[in-house]
């Protein structure tokens, strides 16, 4: 009887040490929910997202796909405020349709995670640094510019 306790401590113990680490948990969250959102999944994107943000959440990225085309995205940073509670930020490299800039745009996500939700859910999120323009900001167009001239000198032929 004491063998059957000793192993089923011992599985316990390894099925523990197993499990990921909260922050690996909403690091893995994040990467899902952002990625999916950038190739246009938005009902997966969404159910990892809080019920107060999701019409948010799907307002900013209703450009995505359209005028907005999102190139890349990357987590870039994480920490912990306590084991429910986290800060990701995330970049995006991004360009518009009409333009030939590429841009970048840095976003700081809270996420929520406990034992009584379903795992982690995207809480809020706000542009902190980069380009305005990701979340369907309005920004004034340059105005195109004339060609440039010919500033070469005229060439002279010597005979």
């Amino acid at each position: 009887m004491r063998s059957i306790g000793l192993a089923l401590l011992a599985g316990l113990t390894l099925a523990a040490c197993i499990a990921p680490p909260p922050s690996q948990r909403v690091a893995n969250v994040a990467r899902e929910v952002n990625l999916a959102a950038r190739f246009g999944r938005m009902d997966l994107a969404l159910e990892r997202t809080a019920l107060g943000a999701r019409r948010h959440f799907t307002a900013r990225r209703a450009q995505w796909g359209g005028p907005v085309r999102v190139l890349d995205v990357e987590l870039s940073g994480l920490s912990m405020q306590d084991a429910e509670h986290a800060i990701v930020l995330v970049d995006f490299q991004w360009t518009r349709l009409d333009e030939n800039t590429m841009r970048s745009t840095r976003i700081e996500q809270t996420w929520r995670g406990g034992s009584e939700d379903r795992g982690w859910t995207l809480v809020r999120e706000r542009r902190i640094a980069g380009d305005l323009g990701l979340f369907g900001e309005r920004v004034a167009k340059a105005e195109p510019t004339e060609p440039h001239r010919d500033v070469q000198f005229a060439t002279k032929t010597i005979r």
